[in-house]
């Protein structure tokens, strides 16, 4: 083998050497946290004029962080648990039975756990837990 073809051989082992990752340490919750919002999905991908490319990210439902504090009771999914499913109701169901418990009305054996999870909630707030609720 010649000395050129023997140096470009030796180049490129040098080269993928340098390729693969010789740490072996977990990642920190931190460096998952910075990894997991740089690869969030991309939703909306709008193609305009001369070949311009214009992406949005995603960005979660303004309801998602607020049902946050339904999941212990009503599932991550809306399937229930100690409080009913919440999946397949109807929005005028959820956004009645909610603004009945924020206005402290009996609707069913467990309204008193309600009363107070719907008192801190205002209108909006309701609006988009209904909202998000309704795409699980």
């Amino acid at each position: 083998m010649g000395f050129r073809k023997r140096g470009l051989i030796l180049a490129a082992i040098i080269g993928l050497t340098g390729c693969i990752d010789h740490d072996s340490r977990p990642l920190t919750v931190a460096q998952k946290n910075f990894i997991s919002e740089r690869i969030k999905p991309f939703s909306v991908v709008n193609v305009t004029g001369q070949g311009i490319l214009q992406v949005a990210m995603a960005e979660e439902l303004p309801g998602q962080a607020k049902y946050a504090g339904c999941t212990a009771c009503h599932g991550a999914q809306g399937q229930g648990g100690l409080g009913p499913a919440l999946v397949g109701k109807s929005h005028e169901y959820l956004m009645g039975r909610l603004k009945a418990y924020k206005a402290g009305e009996t609707v069913g054996a467990q309204s008193s756990m309600m009363w107070t999870q719907a008192s801190m909630l205002s209108d909006k707030d309701i609006h988009e837990i209904v909202v998000y609720i309704e795409t699980l």
